[in-house]
């Protein structure tokens, strides 16, 4: 196997990790177009673990429309980690990795902050030299404070 060869997996996971951390950054940053870019036109989404119902593939300005709709009025922070990336082949891979979601707005309705942590799934695919996601699965495992402040900003 050529140096090249051994190299060519560790820059795939090192662009996986990146995509996967720039989808945290800009979130939190309302930088709903970036984020967009970094995901399929079409994007399969599973929350269902937090809100029920069933996975669905929906257009991603769909989902930056939704998530700022959201996120707009909170302030943030996404804290992702413990990447474990797996190849399926030389276009395709998935990425597990643990997060922890801060979310704070101020309110007069009870406590101002909520914690989400949990896992992620992201199934990534390679299109023109980048990794961008084409399916995302959230399950959570805990949280803390007050939830109701996802409805409040709305």
């Amino acid at each position: 196997m050529s140096d090249n060869q051994e190299i060519i997996p560790w820059v795939n996971k090192l662009s996986i990790m990146e995509t996967v951390s720039r989808f945290a950054l800009h979130a939190d940053n309302r930088e709903w177009e970036e984020l967009q870019r970094l995901f399929t036109e079409d994007v399969q989404l599973d929350y269902t673990s937090l809100t029920g119902g069933e996975p669905a593939t929906i257009p991603a300005k769909v989902l930056m429309d939704s998530w700022r709709t959201a996120l707009t009025p909170l302030k943030t922070q996404h804290l992702i980690s413990n990447h474990v990336i797996d190849f399926e082949n030389e276009q395709q891979a998935t990425c597990h990795a643990y997060f922890q979601a801060q979310h704070e707005l101020p309110n007069p309705f009870g406590g101002s902050q909520w914690t989400l942590g949990g896992k992620y799934r992201f199934r990534l695919v390679k299109q023109e030299a980048h990794w961008i996601i084409a399916e995302l699965t959230m399950t959570a495992v805990w949280a803390a404070g007050n939830q109701n402040i996802m409805n409040l900003g709305k």
